[in-house]
């Protein structure tokens, strides 16, 4: 506790300088720099064209939403802690129909050539997350970027998540999560427009104790869950996700009209499941097939894509035309030699802007082998309508696995999916609607089954979704933004019950946002909360890292909700959080079966942009 009142009357401190410093208005030290002289792209902008510059969010609002599961917007679901293991609530298409590995669980804690900024910078700009949260979890985010020369940036990002266990920890240091990840970057784009270039570098590694969930003796009261001293399943259990990527871009404008480019990426993944010594780890496992003292398996996938094309913009369409050849290979600990697989494929990708409120989007890709993707959308600030249909090739471990407590074989058929989807959209000063609706046809589902294997469903589900996004503006000062989905499946009974997705979610934020002070000061407070309603959702299974089907153990209704407040003054923002404020004693939710969800904590963090 005097650690933390200490920690809090430094960035006080820092607070309060800032405050004075923002009181200066002389010229000689008044700040040329800011946030209005700092602007990025995306690696989609360069390679489709999209001209125009994003400016950096300098605002407050969602510095509270630090961990993964509150930034994919409660849609993914994790175990109860930071940095372990997440899992969709809802379906989602497959944007790469082609060859993978089939280890998801931990993609979204790494940074893709995608989800890297290129900056263009007036000054060098240094922005500095770190949050202090409570019962030993940190998050830190340091990134620092700036212009060698007009035409010329580089930079660099360091990610730090670090995270006790919260339940059965033997005390303070007792970590469940030591994530480091980073990346590098930088381009060049020539003084006459004509050549652009992008280098990036990313790297993960991401470990996690494996807790196997909670353990109760069979008859006690479902609050026994919620002892932070209560059982796990496994003792000397790891996972490791190591994932680096290194992406190159060029492409080189002949003419507006006519322009050339190639990408070129090396990805490799490595994924460890280590459980060191079983001993009586074992009674967790329902067999052991090649070391009855310990679990060493490792999986490594090494991926060689390079994509070359055409493109260019004619007055307000753009095309993009490509061909994209792609190596894998796939090493097991117990397998024996290199799976290789290669990929020859084609697209396209065709977009029309009205202006800058409409456009219309089209884009396919087909692999040789008959896997393929291919859709379009169309927006205006009316309506949107979009369709979707993909065939993907199934994941390398869902069809050969071999290790210490699985084995399989499989020659699974092509799955494929319809995706349809439509909104309306009014808004005024006061309030924005957004109805929309959505209809998913999936044939062929792969899935893991009760016993924790890969399988197949027989015919196909619908999944149809009905909901509404509603932001309500009061005076200017109070808002009220919320979503609710509702979910339905229909279809052959195998197929539906392969999906488990709660029938109503829910998310929703209320709160105040002003200047205090002559405008000195923003503040903002208020609740963010999130509501799914009772099913069987699927159980974890950390040997091979996906979740599978289970009936045993239902996931009651829970309304979870954060209190948080934000500080702004100038480029400085605090910014407090407090987890779970509705847990009563001896109670809370699950994420899943087994896993609870993080008891009452409370969390502070601070955000810095240094602009000099």
């Amino acid at each position: 506790m005097v650690k933390r009142f200490g920690i809090l009357l430094i960035l006080t401190g820092l607070v309060v300088n800032a405050l004075a410093q923002s009181r200066i208005v002389d010229d000689t030290t008044k700040q040329v720099y800011g946030p209005y002289t700092t602007f990025y792209r995306t690696f989609e902008d360069i390679k489709y064209n999209k001209d125009y510059l994003h400016k950096i969010d300098s605002t407050v609002g969602n510095l509270h939403r630090f961990n993964a599961v509150e930034k994919l917007e409660f849609k993914y679901q994790n175990l109860g802690n930071l940095g372990t293991a997440l899992h969709p609530i809802f379906y989602n298409l497959p944007k790469n129909v082609g060859i993978r590995s089939g280890f998801d669980s931990y993609i979204p804690y790494y940074i893709t050539a995608e989800d890297i900024r290129f900056y263009d910078t007036r000054s060098p700009y240094t922005p500095v997350n770190v949050v202090i949260g409570g019962k030993g979890r940190a998050v830190t985010n340091v990134h620092h970027t700036r212009n060698i020369t007009p035409y010329w940036n580089a930079g660099f990002h360091y990610r730090r998540i670090n995270a006790d266990k919260q339940v059965a920890s033997t005390g303070r240091g007792d970590n469940q999560t030591a994530s480091t990840a980073y990346f590098i970057h930088s381009d060049y784009e020539s003084p006459n427009g004509k050549y652009h270039g992008l280098i990036s570098f990313s790297r993960l590694n991401h470990k996690v104790v494996e807790q196997g969930g909670i353990v109760i003796p069979e008859g006690d009261p479902i609050n026994s869950y919620f002892d932070p001293n209560a059982n796990v399943a496994l003792q000397n259990a790891r996972s490791q996700d190591f994932r680096v990527g290194l992406n190159v871009y060029n492409h080189y404008k002949l003419r507006k009209e006519f322009q050339v480019y190639h990408s070129f990426d090396y990805i490799q993944n490595r994924n460890f499941f280590i459980n060191e010594p079983l001993g009586t780890d074992k009674e967790y496992y329902d067999r052991v097939l090649i070391n009855p003292d310990s679990t060493t398996d490792e999986f490594q996938t090494g991926q060689v894509i390079n994509e070359m094309g055409l493109k260019g913009d004619l007055a307000k369409m753009f095309y993009n035309f490509y061909i994209k050849f792609r190596n894998v290979n796939f090493r097991s600990r117990y397998l024996p030699g290199e799976q290789l697989y290669f990929e020859n494929s084609g697209g396209f990708n065709l977009r029309y802007d009205f202006d800058s409120a409409q456009y219309i989007h089209a884009a396919g890709e087909y692999i040789l082998g008959g896997y393929y993707r291919f859709g379009a959308e169309y927006f205006n600030k009316f309506f949107t309508v979009e369709y979707w249909r993909t065939q993907s090739r199934p994941a390398i471990i869902e069809d050969r696995y071999f290790g210490n407590h699985f084995e399989w074989q499989n020659n699974f058929a092509t799955p494929a999916s319809d995706l349809i989807r439509g909104s309306l959209i009014y808004s005024n000063k006061f309030m924005r609607i957004e109805p929309f609706a959505s209809v998913i046809n999936v044939q062929n589902n792969i899935y893991y089954d009760y016993d924790k294997m890969p399988a197949q469903a027989e015919g196909s589900a619908r999944i149809l979704q009905f909901g509404m996004r509603l932001n309500l503006s009061l005076a200017n000062a109070v808002f009220w933004e919320n979503e609710g989905i509702y979910t339905n499946l229909s279809g052959d009974s195998e197929a539906v019950n392969s999906f488990r997705i709660p029938e109503l979610f829910i998310n929703s934020k209320l709160y105040y946002g002003g200047y205090w002070f002559n405008k000195k000061l923003y503040v903002m407070f208020g609740v963010d909360t999130n509501y799914k309603s009772s099913y069987y959702a699927p159980a974890y299974n950390p040997v091979v890292q996906q979740f599978y089907l289970q009936d045993d153990f239902i996931i009651p209704s829970y309304f979870l909700l954060n209190a948080f407040a934000e500080f702004q003054i100038v480029h400085v923002t605090v910014y407090l959080k407090m987890d779970h404020l509705n847990q009563s004693r001896n109670s809370g939710y699950f994420t899943f079966p087994h896993y609870i969800g993080q008891p009452r904590v409370f969390d502070l963090g601070i955000r810095w942009l240094f602009f000099d």
